[in-house]
């Protein structure tokens, strides 16, 4: 068995799924000019799904009442970073701490959850998205540009800046005041 994923950009995608059907015949032309490999691979598939990717607005108030939010519920991301999961775990690990300390006021666990996490997820976010001009550089569509971008995109000073402020940050131990 094997998974792939492409993107193809389309303005006219409007339906939100996860399990439309495609066609190879579509799939084909999506990728029309890409690698051989990449063309038989499509011609010999049994199962294609296609999904949009659409960028929501953040929102300002995750919590009602004796309610909250967590993860894409609150702050949806493009998958660029493949933090979307992480984040809600991250949320999910604040949220229990806040609770802990404030077992008997939750509109008061619920503020602090929120206060904690809002400015980071949407860094993240922003993040996430700013990486589609890097992941779909026109310079990787010419082998005689390709490689100077990857030496320069992904070097190690590159991606440690990029990336390290990401997994550096631990939410069982962040402060909570």
């Amino acid at each position: 068995m094997m998974t792939f994923s492409g993107q193809v950009d389309h303005n006219d995608w409007l339906l939100e799924s996860w399990s439309e059907k495609g066609s190879v015949e579509e799939c084909l032309k999506d990728f029309e000019g890409w690698h051989p490999d990449i063309i038989e691979l499509v011609k010999n598939v049994d199962t294609l799904n296609k999904w949009g990717l659409f960028v929501r607005p953040a929102l300002g108030t995750w919590s009602k009442g004796r309610i909250t939010l967590l993860g894409d519920a609150c702050h949806s991301m493009l998958p660029y970073l493949g933090q979307g999961v992480n984040m809600a775990l991250e949320d999910a690990s604040v949220l229990a701490r806040c609770f802990e300390e404030n077992p008997d006021d939750i509109a008061a666990a619920l503020k602090t959850y929120q206060g904690l996490r809002l400015d980071r997820t949407t860094k993240v976010v922003k993040s996430a998205a700013g990486m589609l001009p890097i992941f779909h550089n026109q310079a990787l569509c010419k082998a005689e540009t390709a490689g100077n971008y990857i030496k320069t995109q992904w070097a190690p000073e590159a991606t440690a800046a990029r990336y390290d402020w990401i997994y550096q940050y631990d939410a069982t131990t962040v402060p909570l005041h």
